[in-house]
């Protein structure tokens, strides 16, 4: 991958999240047609789909699972992304450190992009070393070692992986309109390098396609007027959540807000 094996990239967004059926999917894509192309992954691929496999890490005690359902104002998420199928080793692919920060509404969103190898060190090892020795090398060392402080402050480890199609559209405005929409959700439970346990998915139930509306400062009228007129219903929607549910990973006690 030579000097290209790391970039780092910073998002800000809002974001609004659905479940709905197959039919109002159809409607949204309709209104996509019109306002926003596929995204680069999106296009030319069958139904304008890729696939997308993230490992989520947290502590013992689920500190950041109990966050998300406590509905903390301030809270975050650590996962690792690779675009794969599910039934397809990650294998020469590279994974993305991601930090997902929730405050006040506003989602930022840190990456950096790892070569495999490296990766896969890092996934279980917290203490790896990364140097980050290549061009944009020095963001990307930041940031994966923003990554790594974290866990180590929260003693977290793989958890759960979570595995979807999406399809997905985006504009190239200031606003950065995107629009996604998920489907054939599974989990997974990692198995360490060496172990005799093998990566197994299984498929989630979990009502419908998950619609996903990212935005900077405000959406577009016209995207007001879809979610009026497909008559959508706003609701908390989480895969990790999801899919530790579905993986009967006991949850520890609700806790107050205050308390974490």
């Amino acid at each position: 991958m030579g000097d290209d094996r790391i970039r780092s990239q910073r998002l800000q967004r809002y974001e609004a999240k659905y479940v709905i059926t197959e039919a109002q999917a159809a409607q949204i894509r309709r209104y996509c047609v019109d306002y926003l192309p596929p995204d680069s992954h999106s296009a030319g691929q069958p139904g304008n789909e890729y696939p997308v496999v993230s490992m989520y890490l947290d502590s013992p005690s689920q500190v950041l699972l109990q966050q998300t359902l406590a509905k903390q104002m301030n809270r975050f998420k650590l996962r690792i992304r690779t675009y794969r199928k599910c039934t397809v080793p990650s294998t020469g692919l590279p994974a993305f450190f991601e930090i997902k920060r929730k405050a006040n509404g506003v989602v930022h969103k840190t990456r950096a992009q790892v070569e495999p190898t490296v990766a896969e060190s890092l996934l279980w090892n917290e203490d790896a070393p990364f140097d980050g020795s290549t061009e944009r090398g020095a963001a990307a060392r930041m940031r994966v070692n923003e990554f790594q402080g974290l866990r180590r402050r929260l003693g977290a480890v793989p958890v759960v992986g979570t595995f979807y199609m999406r399809e997905a559209y985006e504009g190239v405005s200031a606003e950065r309109t995107r629009i996604t929409l998920d489907r054939n959700l599974h989990y997974g439970i990692p198995a360490p390098p060496g172990s005799r346990q093998r990566e197994i998915w299984w498929q989630v139930d979990h009502g419908g396609v998950i619609l996903e509306v990212k935005f900077d400062n405000t959406y577009p009228f016209w995207v007001g007027d879809m979610l009026r007129h497909v008559e959508v219903l706003r609701r908390g929607v989480c895969k990790y959540v999801i899919c530790c549910r579905a993986a009967g990973i006991p949850l520890a006690r609700e806790v107050d807000q205050g308390t974490l």
